[in-house]
């Protein structure tokens, strides 16, 4: 698990992350210069979503200060809020930081591309 600030961005995220492990991620999405607060209140879709879910259905607790000037946590505020900052943007509050459930991922990753045209026959690959 590992705290994460709102105004951090995906790409200084995961390269704190693998600083620290080399088998440890956080399923965010692929653009490394958007804000980690704007990617979770908008769900987090990413490349690893399919196997471990939207960022945020990796979310444990968040740091959020209320319209009355209050500092609320997961518990302090109640299932509701924390249900509503998750995906449902940031109209609930300021939030301050997200406290993340990290997944454990291999050391090496391969990625790859395929590019084909329609006279290769890429949509026969599609469909």
């Amino acid at each position: 698990m590992a705290w994460v600030q709102a105004g951090a961005t995906l790409g200084e995220v995961c390269c704190a992350i693998s600083q620290k492990s080399k088998t440890h991620g956080f399923p965010v999405g692929i653009c490394p210069i958007v804000g980690v607060g704007g990617t979770i209140t908008a769900e987090g879709y990413g490349n690893m979503m399919r196997k471990y879910g939207l960022s945020i259905d990796n979310i444990i607790d968040a740091q959020v200060v209320d319209v009355s000037g209050r500092l609320l946590n997961r518990q302090t505020m109640g299932e509701d809020l924390f249900w509503a900052i998750r995906g449902g943007g940031a109209s609930f509050g300021v939030i301050l930081a997200y406290k993340v459930k990290l997944i454990r991922i291999l050391e090496t990753v391969t990625a790859f591309k395929i590019s084909r045209t329609i006279e290769q026959n890429a949509l026969d690959v599609v469909l």
